[in-house]
């Protein structure tokens, strides 16, 4: 893992949705693809957010939330203080990010800010 960086370990294609659409639609992108999160972008593919399960559980877990009227925008339930990496970063530096923000999924950012790709635990474990 010593001389392998985030580009190495990252999937890429990932999966995004728009911060409009509703949680409905993220939540069955989610489900189809069988992913534990995606990346939330906006048109010129620069990372609004990132929406996990983990955002999907606080969200139901406050019964204020359910009694709304209508589906809430992604933005509502997404995370929005994301953490990133560029791509160049060794995996060792990833590792330690994820475990000091205790996050399970990372977004990799171009030198333009753009999502490039997502390393997760799983890419971790299967890089080392």
């Amino acid at each position: 893992m010593s001389d392998q960086t985030a580009s190495s370990a990252m999937t890429s294609p990932f999966v995004t949705v728009n911060p409009d659409d509703p949680i409905t639609d993220a939540a069955k992108t989610m489900r189809d693809a069988t992913i534990g999160s995606v990346m939330v972008v906006d048109d010129d593919h620069q990372p609004q957010g990132i929406l996990t399960r983990s955002d999907f559980v606080d969200f139901v877990a406050d019964e204020e939330n359910l009694a709304a009227d209508e589906v809430p925008p992604t933005r509502a339930v997404m995370t929005t203080d994301i953490v990133t990496v560029s791509p160049d970063t060794p995996l060792s530096e990833v590792a330690d990010v994820m475990g000091e923000h205790a996050i399970h999924h990372l977004p990799v950012v171009s030198g333009s800010g753009q999502v490039v790709g997502i390393v997760t635990t799983t890419d971790l474990a299967n890089a080392g």
